[in-house]
């Protein structure tokens, strides 16, 4: 990670950290300003990291969680839930596509898609009957969520915080789920956000991690691909 990666990156996390801090103090003024911000940094990272359509892709895919994360906050988790929801699905429909991007000729590792596969089929099962009208878009949602974790374990060589991230993410939005439409569970928005912010920064980092390793003859190629 470059000098100015890293300061970038430590911008991101601070400001990260702090609105994690003053979660107990929500409602203030401009709340629903700071949760976006990482995101639109993660998304700067990522454009000027990869060149090319990935990165496009991967831009995409943070402001789309952005998007979701102002639309959760400013309408107080609620009042906005299906723009948010619309929201990220955007990430996780741009993250599919950066992915597979990244992934072109890497092999598949398809045990380690087994975790979150079974997590994904129990959560499924579990709150998509109490989802009432909202279950073809969150069932829509939960499968767009899988299939980019899925596409983030084949871009490292062994799991790595790519992975990890991916893994928190799906956590993160399944636990929405649950506390919207099953039942709500104490400390909710502190667990959610924790595990939220967690993966998306990981996941952030482990594609910085990507695009800095020695390049090698695979990696050259991967780049070659996703250029134009």
């Amino acid at each position: 990670m470059s000098a100015s990666q890293l300061r970038l990156y430590t911008l991101a996390i601070g400001l990260g950290v702090i609105y994690l801090l003053l979660l107990p103090l929500k409602p203030y003024p401009l709340g629903w300003l700071l949760k976006p911000l990482p995101m639109l940094i993660f998304a700067a990272l990522a454009w000027r990291a990869f060149p090319g359509a990935a990165g496009r892709w991967l831009a995409l895919g943070y402001v789309g969680a952005a998007a979701g994360d102002f639309f959760l906050d400013f309408g107080n988790r609620d009042g906005l839930f299906v723009q948010a929801l619309l929201a990220f699905l955007v990430n996780q429909l741009a993250f599919v596509v950066a992915f597979a991007l990244l992934g072109r000729g890497r092999p598949w590792l398809l045990w380690r898609s087994l975790p979150v596969v079974l997590y994904s089929l129990v959560m499924a099962a579990w709150m998509l009957p109490a989802a009432g009208a909202l279950k073809i878009p969150v069932a829509i949602y939960l499968s767009c969520l899988l299939a980019m974790a899925i596409l983030a374990g084949r871009l490292e060589s062994r799991p790595g915080p790519l992975w990890l991230g991916a893994m928190l993410f799906v956590v993160a939005d399944s636990l929405i789920g649950v506390n919207k439409f099953v039942q709500p569970f104490p400390y909710a928005v502190l667990v959610i956000v924790t595990c939220y912010f967690s993966g998306q920064a990981l996941i952030a980092w482990g594609l910085l991690r990507l695009r800095n390793a020695a390049p090698t003859p695979a990696t050259m190629a991967g780049v070659a691909r996703t250029a134009g």
